[in-house]
């Protein structure tokens, strides 16, 4: 289990800065990414794991897959995936489109400000609203 709180510092600047994003009409995902990026990075120090943004996969013929963070051990074994999107995409689009362009659904968390979905071993076993509910977040984070 992760070691966090809802009043933890990374959760609380999370909901900060996509409540200040939000007051400014940025809704963008690379504009609110970077906040989902911070809880990451801290939750995988909490694992000896990395966070990797930006990281690609490759891939036997066919162009490698970008995706927005990846969870690596000192091996340089994935141990997840994260995709962000903004707040005005069709979530349930967009995962069916990762999907069918080859992304990995061993463990990819797909993230926007309002919602978790997480998929492991092809099904998906988390999708819940996180909208001004740490509780809720930290429980998705702790099943990725």
């Amino acid at each position: 289990m992760l070691k966090l709180k809802p009043t933890h510092k990374v959760i609380t600047a999370f909901y900060q800065e996509i409540a200040r994003l939000s007051g400014l009409k940025i809704t963008s995902e690379g504009s609110v990414a970077p906040a989902f990026a911070n809880i990451l990075k801290h939750c995988a120090g909490q694992y000896d794991l990395h966070f990797i943004e930006q990281y690609h996969i490759k891939r036997d013929g066919r162009r490698p897959i970008r995706t927005d963070g990846t969870l690596l051990d000192k091996f340089v074994l994935r141990h997840g995936i994260w995709e962000a999107k903004d707040i005005k995409d069709n979530l349930p689009k967009e995962i069916k489109d990762k999907f069918k362009t080859g992304y990995p659904n061993d463990n990819i968390l797909f993230q926007t400000p309002q919602k978790l979905v997480l998929w492991q071993d092809g099904h998906e076993i988390f999708n819940e609203d996180i909208t001004d509910n740490p509780s809720v977040l930290i429980e998705g984070l702790n099943l990725f």
